[in-house]
């Protein structure tokens, strides 16, 4: 899958281009959006690095005005090239949210944008995998929970209690993905803990997104939370 990246900001291009260094074949820059649309319109579907902060600006313009405009022209992008566009937004100061108001573009991520080269990886591989990748803090926020994000490891051995209606329209495997999902493991992790392939959970998950009426699995999180805050709640007005 090709790379673009998209920054008016010749700092944050030569930023990029050191951390891609040893893979520069398949990765694209633009400094200009007009340039960019260009490019979208006869591409496949590739990965997109969007940098949220550079926009190219007059001097009548404010910092908000130019965020929201980059915004518009974002969300005018998502809109038209929906079919091959899978979007990393970057932003020099991400907050929750903007990132909210962002994922409601169909965006598949929103980081800082001076990632360190090992979590940019990640997240290029995540997102070209097809998930989603998102900063803990902004996961917290939409979960509405105010703790710090758990570690792997004690995340892997934590079973969320789920006996709400709507998980129990799952298959009895496709409920140990959901909570192996909702405890935070990735596809490669999940299908060693259960002995299968990643293909496998792949369609699980695909069987899982369809029966719940969601398109990811931070829409997969959010939806089964809910629906145990619901009951926890309708048990305690029981007792």
């Amino acid at each position: 899958m090709n790379v673009y990246v998209y920054s008016a900001d010749e700092y944050v291009i030569k930023h990029f281009k050191a951390l891609f260094a040893e893979n520069q074949n398949r990765i694209f820059y633009f400094s200009c959006l007009s340039d960019l649309q260009n490019a979208l319109e006869n591409a496949e579907p590739l990965l997109l690095l969007f940098h949220l902060n550079s926009l190219e600006q007059d001097a009548t313009q404010d910092i908000d005005e130019l965020e929201e405009n980059l915004e518009a022209e974002l969300a005018a992008l998502q809109h038209r090239y929906k079919d091959i566009l899978n979007t990393l937004v970057l932003t020099n100061n991400p907050y929750p949210e903007q990132g909210v108001r962002l994922l409601a573009l169909n965006v598949r991520g929103y980081a800082n944008t001076y990632l360190d080269s090992h979590k940019l990886e990640m997240a290029v591989n995540v997102i070209q995998q097809g998930e989603m990748w998102l900063g803990s803090s902004l996961v917290n926020y939409m979960l509405g929970l105010n703790q710090p994000s758990r570690s792997r490891n004690s995340a892997q051995g934590d079973t969320v209690n789920l006996n709400a209606v709507v998980f129990k329209t799952l298959s009895e495997r496709e409920q140990q993905i959901a909570q192996k999902i909702l405890a935070g493991m990735q596809n490669k992790l999940i299908a060693a803990e259960l002995g299968i392939t990643e293909r496998t959970v792949k369609a699980h998950l695909t069987a899982i997104y369809k029966k719940l009426n969601v398109r990811n699995r931070l829409e997969l999180t959010l939806k089964l939370q809910q629906a145990d805050r619901r009951e926890r709640r309708e048990r305690r007005k029981i007792s």
